[in-house]
């Protein structure tokens, strides 16, 4: 693009003139010099000097009078300017957007004029003049001369399409170039040779307030070039707002950048507006340049606000649409989910889920030592169901058991449908005495439920099998689990069906601890104790979730453990040995510790307290107070003399 030739140049004269102002002594008698040898350029800067633009007393005569009153910055902006206007009269496909380009030009020349004004604006100390914010307001947008010279059609279309689509110019030349008039004005304003501060100001005019901070912090925009730069900002800003496609979003940019830059708001930003469209209206005469149809700002306000309120109406309302949507697709996937680990004929978790649940929970108990119980159900005589009555009464009887299943079965605990007329549930944490309990109430549901299904007398009833284990950690445990529940199952159906059989794996150690530490959980011992009654513990309980935390990280927690003996005892312990065990083994522990211990891993005493305190079952200073007995009622803390030298 910038090696076209259709690209935009300077006259001799104008770069002779760029060259003697970049001299540190710059020459006034020679800038007139060169200003004398043009004659159409010395005609129009007499013109100007002596227009309302300018607004010097008495009549200016001469180029050397005209120089000396406007001062080298300003001549050299003039001459400039006059040499890139004389496009404004182009003819042609590119007409429109010749004169579109210019009307914008004028604005944003104005605009950075004025912007001279304003507080933390560019002044005279920082700049050669109000000339060189006048020409860095004419040459933001030099790009697109550039883009209409170098390809007319293209631009032309470009600039035709952002219009009718009402979106911004230099958007729409990213999305079709990959670049945009910005990027293209600054590599021709360092080409030509103009100051650093105004290729820059050219460059960047299209940023962001945040983004020119970003690039002032990052060391990317030099400080001399800061106060230019952020005047380019706003006029582009403010010519964007009176003559951009789209004026909500115009005035929005708008706002943003006066406020940010300048403090400029309000009524001030209103007043700004005005002087700018007055002062429009010289520079168009000074460049010969018809600004049509323009508009005056409080009209322009106007249009802009009921754009930005219909916008944001249209915003709400997509937000609005978003949302709703957002919800259905989650209830949707939430419906999908659950499909996925349901059985479509009960509504119980499916095989697939059952077996993952399981594993889980025996990787959990397996390290707090807890147990995990299964229950294994099968319908008696199902397949005599189905060839007396149909499959659709034998779906029917299905149906009635998992809703027999859903009578007894707590929040805690997962039912599945295992295949075929099978019936899994897992129940964590249970007892021996506790499992056989749910077991037996499950059939005495089946039994009542399905005696008639769909007013046919089908008397069905199911066997179950019951094993529970504290799991350790290997692969197969799960399985071995199903698998012991599975035949305690059999054994029922082989000894008269319709009953529970019982496996524990539990060894008579294990019974014990376990029996103590049933005894030693916070929820027990309220139950026990009258202090709370059951029915509010059982519901506090459900508030929980078990709290996740190693055994040796509890013992140290307490204080009868230190880090150097939880970390000896992890190092010792032996194959399928879990740490409690190696912790007594190594006499670092008591029975009674271990149980207690054991107690708080599976249930946190002050989270109880503070569920059962947030369900209104108990006061603060009650709960303290029952934390206290409860202590007290429990084993001593106290480490047991045994050194780990001695252990080790």
């Amino acid at each position: 693009m910038l090696n076209s030739p259709g690209l935009p140049t300077l006259p001799a004269v104008a770069v002779q003139l760029l060259e003697e102002s970049r001299k540190p002594d710059v020459d006034v008698g020679r800038i007139a010099e060169l200003i004398a040898s043009d004659p159409a350029m010395s005609a129009r800067l007499l013109r100007a000097a002596n227009s309302s633009f300018f607004g010097f007393r008495g009549e200016v005569a001469s180029v050397s009078r005209a120089v000396a009153l406007l001062g080298a910055g300003g001549v050299v902006s003039l001459a400039l300017s006059f040499s890139l206007a004389d496009d404004a009269l182009k003819a042609g496909v590119t007409a429109d957007a010749y004169r579109a380009y210019w009307r914008r030009c004028v604005v944003q020349a104005a605009a950075a004029e004025l912007a001279g004004d304003l507080p933390g604006g560019a002044g005279e100390g920082e700049l050669s003049g109000k000339g060189d914010l006048f020409l860095a307001g004419l040459l933001c947008d030099l790009g697109t001369l550039a883009l209409l010279k170098a390809v007319p059609e293209e631009a032309a279309a470009v600039w035709a399409a952002s219009k009718e689509a009402r979106v911004d110019p230099a958007a729409r030349e990213r999305a079709e170039w990959g670049f945009d008039h910005a990027a293209v004005g600054g590599e021709l304003a360092q080409r030509w040779g103009l100051p650093e501060r105004l290729a820059f100001a050219v460059a960047r005019h299209h940023e962001t307030p945040e983004a020119l901070e970003a690039a002032r912090a990052g060391g990317l925009l030099p400080a001399p070039a800061v106060p230019l730069v952020r005047t380019a900002a706003l006029a582009s800003a403010v010519g964007d707002h009176f003559c951009g496609p789209d004026a909500g979003p115009a005035l929005g940019r708008l706002r943003e950048t006066a406020g940010a830059l300048f403090g400029l708001k309000g009524k001030a930003l209103t007043v700004f507006l005005e002087d700018v469209r007055e002062r429009a209206d010289a520079a168009a005469g000074l460049l010969e340049v018809d600004l049509g149809q323009l508009g005056n700002p409080a009209d322009l306000l106007a249009v802009a606000n009921e754009h930005l309120s219909e916008l944001a109406t249209r915003r709400s309302a997509e937000a609005d649409a978003l949302a709703d949507r957002h919800r259905r697709l989650e209830a949707e996937h939430r419906d999908l989910q659950q499909q996925s680990l349901r059985d479509s004929l009960t509504g119980l978790y499916n095989r697939p889920y059952l077996v993952d649940a399981l594993r889980r929970e025996v990787a959990v108990c397996s390290r707090t030592g807890s147990t995990v119980g299964v229950i294994f159900a099968d319908v008696d005589r199902f397949k005599a169901v189905n060839d007396t009555y149909g499959h659709a009464v034998g779906d029917r009887v299905l149906r009635a058991v998992a809703g027999a299943f859903a009578q007894v079965l707590r929040r805690t605990d997962v039912p599945a449908r295992f295949g075929g007329e099978e019936f899994v549930v897992l129940i964590p944490r249970p007892t021996e005495a506790g499992a056989r309990a749910v077991a037996e109430r499950l059939r005495e549901a089946v039994a009542w439920t399905c005696r008639t299904v769909g007013g046919i007398a089908v008397n069905t009833t199911a066997s179950f099998g019951v094993a529970l284990a504290v799991p350790t950690d290997l692969p197969d445990a799960a399985d071995k689990l199903l698998a012991e529940a599975d035949a305690a199952m059999y054994e029922a159906k082989k000894t008269g069906r319709d009953k529970v059989v019982v496996r524990s794996l539990l060894s008579p150690a294990e019974r014990k601890l376990h029996a103590a530490v049933a005894a030693r959980r916070f929820s027990r011992w309220l139950s026990a104790s009258g202090a709370i009654a059951v029915r509010d513990v059982g519901e506090a309980l459900t508030d929980l979730t078990p709290p996740d935390v190693s055994l040796g990280a509890l013992a140290r927690e307490v204080g009868v453990l230190d880090e150097v003996q939880t970390d000896m005892i992890a190092d010792v312990q032996e194959a399928g040995e879990r740490f409690g065990e190696a912790a007594v083994r190594l006499g670092l522990l008591n029975h009674e510790q271990l149980a207690e211990l054991l107690a708080r891993q599976q249930e946190n005493p002050r989270a109880l307290g503070e569920a059962l305190v947030a369900r209104g079952h108990a006061d603060p200073a009650e709960i303290e107070a029952l934390l206290d007995a409860y202590a007290a009622a429990g084993p001593s803390f106290t480490p047991l003399e045994r050194s780990v030298a001695a252990v080790a």
